[in-house]
């Protein structure tokens, strides 16, 4: 009889180790996928980053040039620096709002266990 229950332990201990594996081969795809958001995020980051500093050379050609323009151009040259510092604050608040998930994601599939 004892030799039956420690078949029976034995069978059990098995089986949890085998769940164990593949909630940690679920665990280590999930990482997988999550280096893999991230990167993509920083590539898209990066691209942003360099339409958005284009923009700002541009703008401060343009500002260079003000003394020939009239007075009225210059007022539109400060609205349209605004609306490039609300962008800049979107993207900002965008991608901790990104991060902020991916990272609460992974603590939920890590927390599962």
């Amino acid at each position: 009889m004892a030799n039956g229950t420690t078949e029976d332990w034995l069978i059990k201990l098995q089986d949890s180790i085998t769940q164990l594996m593949l909630s940690f081969s679920s665990v280590e795809a999930k990482l997988d996928q999550v280096v893999d958001s991230v990167a993509k995020l920083e590539k898209s980051m990066d691209e942003l980053k360099n339409v958005t500093s284009s923009q700002e050379t541009r703008i401060q050609l343009l500002e260079s040039h003000c003394a020939r323009i009239p007075e009225q151009l210059n007022e539109d040259f400060a609205l349209m620096k605004s609306q490039l510092k609300s962008y800049r604050q979107f993207l900002w608040m965008t991608s901790s709002i990104l991060v902020g998930l991916v990272l609460k994601t992974l603590y939920d599939s890590i927390g599962s266990f």
